[in-house]
């Protein structure tokens, strides 16, 4: 299996990882999709049907697994598996084990002791039987006997949904001192009628107590409600009790008019103040204007102030503006020696100018920053959306330390005729490059950044150390006067 091989047209082989001396591989390939990476294995001749046995046992849950089944198929007369990413050796002790060593998941008759079998057992449900007999009612006397039959100790409940032929609550005498009247038409009330007689009844109820009436029936046709009063004489609700009780209505009317005037006075003499202010205001303003007409003219000495203040003024500088603003358009992969080294890593190009710092172009993983002798430098130059002067470059990036890289600004996306502006090296997730004149005085098109050694990864590429995951490339425009 070639690497860049492409499998069930989703998977990419990105390189390999382990080769055991029984001629089974593990490689290491990326999901084109979701751009996560996955492991493939690729079993041995004479293991590819227990690799078949075990991976269909792990997708349908009988065996346990530490990682995903992808997908199962075969390539180049190949049978390979992919699974989510997972170290190679727990892919070959998962995978390449006899069924017989794999524990299983399934239920069967070991369960009860006995030896497991081959294929799942087969289990009967048995009902108990209830726990009490259902009784039986019986409907006519036993002559017999001579006795009325025995009552059963569960009476059936008949379905009976008719509420128009119920017959009517017995009359009963409430706490508030009256019989309640029923007639046998009424209709049952519901809880929706006791909310809606809630406010009506809330007076009587505060009178009469906060306990609930327990003789009431859920019927809410009262008389009226002035009469539920007949045993508390203390309440006044008669016409000369409230007769009684209007003087006091007539004290609190009259007290208003008080208070009106209180307010009327505080408003005149508000207004009195104010007319006095006006009126002082005017004369002062009279008399400096009939001073002004008996004095001589000043000289003309305001001018030549104002002349001798215009010298001191000297004009200030104007703000600073800045140019035109230097927009990244496109990137280009830069390697003098070798064009097509990495040109399967293209596609993920347009991430590192898509505004979005989470998305990442990945290079390959190496083993020394060098880039395992295969060639001496490799870069990126930037091409920018209209030629501009360039002050500084702005560069994120993920998990990288160290390394070298320098900045050329060119007409072209290569390093032939170009001006080298700066060098830097990696010293946290985002790095700034203040640019040399050369790139702030001209406008320029491409922006050249151009590694001569790989930082170190934390978070190594296909188990590889070194290599580059490049986030975003932006620039700061170089501010002119106006």
């Amino acid at each position: 299996m070639k690497l860049g091989s492409v499998l069930g047209g989703r998977y990419k082989v990105v390189t390999d990882v382990l080769a055991t001396a029984e001629g089974d591989r593990v490689l290491e390939g990326q999901d084109q999709i979701l751009g996560r990476r996955v492991s493939i294995l690729l079993p041995a001749e004479r293991h590819t049907s227990l690799l078949v046995e075990n991976a269909r046992s792990m997708a349908n849950g009988s065996i346990g697994a530490p990682f995903q089944i992808l997908d199962l198929g075969q390539a180049e007369a190949h049978t390979y598996l992919v699974t989510s990413h997972t170290p190679a050796a727990d892919m070959l002790d998962s995978l390449l084990v006899e069924p017989d060593d794999v524990e299983d998941e399934s239920l069967s008759d070991d369960i009860f002791g006995a030896p497991r079998g081959s294929g799942p057992g087969s289990y009967v449900y048995d009902e108990p039987d209830p726990t009490s007999p259902t009784p039986v009612v019986a409907t006519e006397a036993s002559d017999d006997l001579g006795g009325a039959a025995p009552q059963p100790k569960v009476t059936r409940w008949r379905d009976d949904d008719s509420y128009d032929d119920a017959a009517p609550a017995p009359s009963v005498r409430t706490r508030l001192g009256r019989p309640v009247r029923v007639s046998a038409t009424s209709t049952r009330s519901t809880l929706f009628d006791r909310a809606a007689a809630s406010g009506t009844a809330a007076s009587a109820v505060r009178t009469a107590g906060t306990d609930i009436d327990p003789g009431y029936d859920g019927d809410n046709r009262y008389d009226s409600y002035d009469d539920y009063d007949d045993g508390h004489p203390d309440t006044p609700h008669g016409p000369e009790e409230a007769a009684a009780a209007a003087p006091p209505r007539r004290e609190a009317t009259a007290d208003r008019p008080q208070k009106g005037g209180r307010g009327l006075l505080l408003l005149l003499l508000l207004l009195l103040a104010l007319l006095i202010g006006a009126v002082v205001f005017s004369f002062d303003r009279l008399g400096g204007l009939f001073a002004g007409s008996e004095s001589p003219e000043p000289a003309v000495s305001a001018p030549a102030e104002e002349q001798a203040g215009a010298e001191q003024v000297q004009p200030s500088p104007e703000p600073e503006a800045p140019a035109a603003e230097p927009e990244p358009r496109a990137v280009t992969r830069v390697v003098p020696t070798d064009p097509g080294f990495m040109a399967d890593q293209d596609a993920q190009l347009g991430q590192i100018v898509d505004g979005n710092p989470s998305t990442y172009w990945i290079s390959y993983g190496f083993s020394d920053p060098n880039f395992g002798n295969r060639t001496p430098s490799v870069g990126l130059a930037v091409q920018l959306e209209e030629p501009a002067p360039v002050e500084t470059l702005r560069l994120s990036q993920s998990a990288g330390s160290g390394g070298m890289f320098d900045v050329y600004v060119n007409d072209t996306p290569s390093l032939d005729g170009a001006d080298q502006v700066a060098s830097g090296s990696f010293t946290g997730p985002e790095i700034t490059v203040p640019l040399a004149a050369a790139a702030q005085d001209e406008d320029q098109q491409y922006v050249i950044v151009n590694w001569t050694q790989l930082p170190q990864l934390t978070n190594p590429i296909a188990g590889f150390n070194h290599g580059l995951r490049i986030g975003e490339i932006l620039f700061d425009a170089v501010l002119k006067p106006r």
